[in-house]
């Protein structure tokens, strides 16, 4: 009886994860596979039309663009994240005092909604009136037209998002300095290292395995970016900031084709998924 029991005992811790898994991500799941496979409307399946949902997705202009510019996002946010969460992490994990406000400081954008958030920023990108074209202006810069010009419009938006999840990467790699013994550091001063190599030559390399959460953490994070390109671009200029999840919202919610827009969530999941399984393989022969 025992030995059942220990048997059994790491099924019951794990049991209520995969209860919650199931419910509110394996389902959805499921389901979003599901309609993808119907002409489904806003009263439900018209017709089983199988892949051709996914077929009228590889032919259509608009899908492409949108994952060129859901790519040109990725490619702006996850190096900037990664460098910027990185130094910070280093900086405040120095045991200095007060140090423990900083990381409060850094830690408060991520409990601020997406949309309060995107609206103070919309203020701060104003052109006439905003924040950051006045102090451009004080440097003797010239203005910039922050959201309605194609070129900067994803940069801005790249800000926002790093503004408000850098906390928490921040967090993970604090964690991970955590467990670097500063023996290593100690030793290392003693042959004469420097700050700039100590970095480089033990933090980075130890840090490998939390960057490499970090970096599928931001890539996740990029490809469901929405809520701050709902409020700030909608879209726009001229497309310059269509998402592949921006163009979900379009066609599941303006244009009710409900079953197209499911077969886009499902090819952002694939493409998810597929990103994460590559990083994992690079990192594991590195």
């Amino acid at each position: 009886m025992s030995h059942l029991r220990a048997r059994l005992f790491p099924f019951l811790l794990v049991g209520p994860y995969l209860v919650v898994f199931a419910i509110f991500l394996g389902y959805p799941i499921v389901r979003a596979v599901y309609m993808s496979l119907f002409d489904w409307g806003i009263f439900g399946p018209n017709a089983f039309v199988g892949l051709g949902n996914y077929a009228a997705l590889m032919s259509d202009n608009r899908f492409w663009d949108s994952f060129l510019t859901t790519g040109r996002f990725a490619l702006i946010f996850v190096p900037l994240i990664m460098v910027v969460s990185t130094l910070l992490a280093v900086l405040l994990h120095r045991k200095l005092p007060g140090i423990a406000i900083f990381r409060t400081a850094f830690f408060f954008p991520l409990v601020v909604n997406v949309a309060v958030a995107s609206i103070a920023f919309k203020w701060l990108f104003e052109p006439q009136a905003g924040t950051i074209n006045q102090i451009l202006r004080l440097l003797h810069l010239p203005d910039q037209s922050w959201l309605t010009e194609p070129g900067w419009a994803l940069v801005a938006i790249a800000l926002i998002t790093l503004w408000i999840n850098v906390g928490f990467m921040v967090i993970i790699l604090l964690a991970g300095l955590e467990n670097i013994p500063d023996d290593l550091y100690e030793a290392a001063n003693l042959d004469g290292s420097n700050a700039v190599q100590d970095f480089f030559f033990i933090t980075l390399p130890l840090l490998k395995p939390i960057l490499l959460i970090v970096m599928i953490l931001s890539l996740v994070q990029a490809f469901q970016v929405f809520g701050e390109v709902l409020i700030m671009t909608g879209g726009g200029p001229f497309g310059s900031t269509e998402v592949l999840t921006m163009l979900l919202y379009e066609e599941g919610f303006r244009n009710f084709a409900i079953g197209k827009a499911a077969a886009i969530g499902v090819v952002i999941t694939i493409i998810i998924a597929a990103l994460s399984l590559v990083q994992f393989r690079v990192f594991r022969q590195r």
